[in-house]
């Protein structure tokens, strides 16, 4: 496996790269989303919440980092610029604060996109950004390990859509209990 272009913004990746290192991304950030969930709970003394969130920093900023890396390298393999990804970012986060069912909508659209850049082959021939993209797994086991790591990453993707969803509708109803609750005193 070819690990030495982790967060590198070049050269192309093909779609097996793409796949296994969108995995560990979406595990990271999974991993930051629950554990950030759990201390917004309530269950947790403020001073560790706040010392736990700031140690979590450092693995948010690795995983948006080598996300990013990862994106632009995908996109180079179909022969496009990085700036596509940040618009459809722009786009997207503009749907997803107007409302719970836009940011539904962008889960599931994120999923979708995701699973397409994962799917479907780069282009053949050397581009503008550089030659074929090298194969990411030793050829005794890629195929199969390009479709173990494909759908786990689909998994994964579609779990913290399903989550995300789950955060919005619970943060709602603890707003809800909290005024309910000032209310009362």
């Amino acid at each position: 496996m070819n690990w030495k272009n982790l967060f590198r913004f070049t050269p192309r990746a093909g779609r097996e790269e793409f796949a296994a290192v969108g995995l560990v991304c979406n595990l990271l950030t999974f991993g930051n989303l629950a554990v950030s969930f759990w201390l917004m709970g309530g269950s947790v003394p403020l001073v560790n919440a706040l010392l736990a969130q700031a140690l979590m920093l450092p693995v948010s900023l690795l995983a948006f980092w080598m996300g990013l890396a990862l994106y632009s390298r995908r996109l180079h393999d179909f022969n496009l610029s990085l700036w596509w990804y940040i618009l459809y970012v722009l786009i997207t986060t503009g749907i997803a604060i107007s409302s719970k069912a836009g940011a539904l909508f962008v889960s599931v659209l994120g999923v979708c996109v995701w699973a397409f850049l994962a799917l479907k082959k780069g282009s053949a021939e050397e581009n503008r950004f550089g030659e074929k993209a090298e194969p990411f797994f030793p050829h005794s086991f890629g195929f199969s390990a390009f479709c173990l790591t494909a759908a786990l990453g689909i998994l994964v993707a579609a779990a913290m859509a399903g989550f995300s969803k789950y955060a919005v509708e619970h943060s709602a109803v603890s707003q809800r209990q909290t005024a309910a609750h000032a209310a009362r005193f």
